[in-house]
């Protein structure tokens, strides 16, 4: 069995500058084999294929996870000289007629349904990939792909670029707009003026990106027409768990008329007109008035290293499971001191292995939080080959001369959140590489796991010692502007289905236009010169263009997942505990062997409804 560590100390934009081209060639090399074997078997076939390629991802994964956390320019010019041709080499595997011929030919012979949606889900990237393709158009799809790759990049950079660029001096503090600093500024700052320069500098960032955008939806919808699409939003869709467009139209439409009255009442209690800048800072005062504490009174109870003690306590208590940090000896090298490494033990036995990167890095460090995987679960002939290693970063805030980190409610969230998508991939049961942990997992589907964790972060079996009191005005709030927070993740949802929308844009009008029009729609107060979409990773340089949707659609399926352990009774230990395990064999287990909608089914017994979205969050009263 191999439970394989990165070594990050040895990993450096020499070495891998040294060591791709090899990669690259001993791939190739294999493919072609591949291509020109006679492989008949499932084994001969798809676990060829992941051998051949297996280093040189695991590689280029460790670099691309550098550029987001250690960026500077070694790593940058590394990334400019190889992506186009890691890009090249993906599109000649995914395009290559001989591997879409026999994957077709054997899944009609395969029996094993995990094995079954493997292969058919290689057909069906290869035909999104552009395999049918010919001539001229495969070679302008191939340009499109390696061109959108460094649009992608040069986003991103820009977006890091300028939010390091920023300092605000004032009353001998200094204010930035990175996430760690800037949420917590916009809620507590009194200065307006301050909030006012933060919210400016924030929500104007990157006006270099505005071509970049204009290209990159040109590109995408071109890429659409040569694959037979209409637009990419129905390219997108093609590999998700939602049926259609029009499916998420209509949730889009039910939520907005469920939230519409009641954002309304939410906003006119913060005055009247209120700018943009004052929209935080007057909803944090309404909401210490109302519930009568404060988000700093609050913090307290939460520093860092207790809070994740108290998260691996609620995940024992629900799955069975025990995290142990590896120190000292035991630790493998990491890329950043404040880098823990962890084991996921189930009765004894390690089952995978985690990273943990807490605290913001202005300037090198991506925002925002994410979980990733390095490794995935393998079982070959009943040998585990490698075992689970994934890596969630977060941009807490550096700890104070106490070595303590205090977490606003907001970051606690995050932190279970990623916990959540981590689970998924390190509590997989699935022995095919291929659909394990969140491998095949649909795009829309994938927050599922990661927002149920969120219900758990007051339980009182996490230990986390809070104030009984206390603990009674926060789960009082839990719903404080819900409607508020709902209609702005569908401004966010429907302005990335607009603009990738046949039609969306408008003739003489821009992507900026079109989501001025939709936040305005769902009441997100903000400027005329507002440049959102200029920072807007998510669908620019990341994976969620044209389904940005996918939090909200998971939204209702992990609401309705916590409602089985709403009815089931919350207090009761030994029904918490037994749903827990079948939530663990079902959600956390199945990974992408099966489809999301059912694996959901599986555990739920029924398809997922938006009642217990609506009702959790106080909505269905109304």
């Amino acid at each position: 069995m191999k439970n394989e560590f990165p070594d990050w100390v040895a990993l450096t934009p020499e070495m891998a500058a040294e060591k791709l081209p090899r990669l690259v060639e001993e791939a190739e090399s294999a493919i072609s084999k591949i291509e020109n074997s006679e492989a008949a078997t499932y084994e001969s076939f798809v676990w060829a294929l992941d051998d051949a390629t297996r280093e040189l991802w695991h590689l280029w994964g460790e670099v691309m996870h550098m550029l987001s956390v250690r960026n500077n320019e070694a790593w940058r010019k590394l990334e400019e000289d190889f992506q186009p041709k890691l890009v090249a080499f993906s599109l000649r595997v995914s395009q290559s007629e001989a591997i879409y011929k026999k994957s077709k030919a054997l899944t009609q012979r395969e029996t094993n349904p995990t094995r079954k949606r493997i292969l058919e889900k290689m057909c069906e990237g290869a035909e999104l990939a552009g395999v049918a393709l010919e001539g001229e158009k495969k070679a302008r799809f191939n340009e499109i792909c390696a061109r959108l790759a460094q649009l992608s990049t040069e986003f991103s950079n820009s977006v890091l670029d300028a939010t390091k660029a920023f300092k605000l001096g004032k009353d001998g503090k200094t204010y930035t707009i990175d996430d760690a600093a800037y949420l917590q500024s916009m809620k507590h700052c009194a200065d307006r003026e301050v909030r006012e320069a933060l919210y400016r500098a924030r929500t104007t960032r990157s006006p270099d990106n505005t071509p970049r955008i204009a290209e990159i939806l040109s590109l995408r919808k071109e890429m659409s027409s040569l694959l037979g699409f209409s637009d990419y939003a129905h390219l997108s869709i093609a590999s998700k768990c939602a049926p259609d467009v029009k499916e998420v139209y209509a949730m889009f439409d039910e939520l907005d008329a469920a939230t519409k009255e009641i954002s309304e009442k939410e906003d006119a209690l913060l005055g009247e007109n209120p700018a943009p800048w004052d929209m935080s800072y007057e909803a944090e005062r309404l909401r210490e008035k109302q519930y009568s504490y404060s988000e700093e009174e609050l913090k307290k109870y939460f520093e860092f290293n207790e809070t994740l003690a108290g998260l691996f306590r609620i995940s024992k208590f629900l799955f069975g499971i025990d995290v142990e940090e590896l120190e000292g000896e035991e630790k493998p090298s990491v890329w950043h001191e404040t880098v823990r490494v962890f084991a996921i033990k189930d009765n004894g036995e390690t089952k995978a292995n985690l990273y943990i990167d807490p605290y913001v890095r202005p300037g090198e460090k991506r925002g925002g939080a994410w979980m990733n995987e390095f490794r995935n679960r393998s079982v070959r002939n009943g040998e585990i080959i490698s075992l689970p290693l994934s890596v969630i970063v977060l941009n807490n805030t550096v700890p104070g001369e106490d070595g303590k980190c205090y977490m606003p409610m907001r970051e606690v969230e995050t932190l279970f959140h990623e916990f959540g998508h981590s689970l998924q991939c390190m509590l997989t049961e699935v022995d095919e590489e291929d659909a394990a942990g969140i491998n095949l997992v649909e795009w829309d589907a994938v927050e599922v796991a990661s927002q149920f964790m969120e219900n758990w972060c007051l339980d009182e079996r996490t230990l986390i010692k809070l104030p009984p009191e206390l603990k009674a005005k926060v789960e009082a709030a839990k719903n404080f502007r819900a409607a508020s927070a709902c209609r702005r993740q569908l401004g966010l949802s429907k302005a990335d289905m607009d603009i990738h929308a046949e039609g969306g844009i408008p003739e003489g009008e821009s992507a900026n236009d079109v989501k001025n029009r939709v936040f305005k729609h769902f009441g997100m107060n903000i400027l005329e010169d507002d440049l959102f979409l200029n920072a807007f990773t998510h669908i620019f340089a990341g994976g969620y263009a044209a389904g940005y949707y996918g939090y909200k659609w998971s939204e209702v399926m992990s609401a309705d997942c916590y409602g089985a352990f709403e009815d089931a009774g919350l207090k009761d230990d030994e029904a918490m505990k037994r749903v827990g395990r079948k939530y663990r064999s079902t959600i956390l287990a199945l990974g992408g062997s099966e489809s999301a909608w059912d694996v959901f089914i599986r555990f739920r017994g029924r398809k997922p409804t938006s009642q217990a979205l609506l009702r959790q969050q106080g909505l269905l009263s109304h």
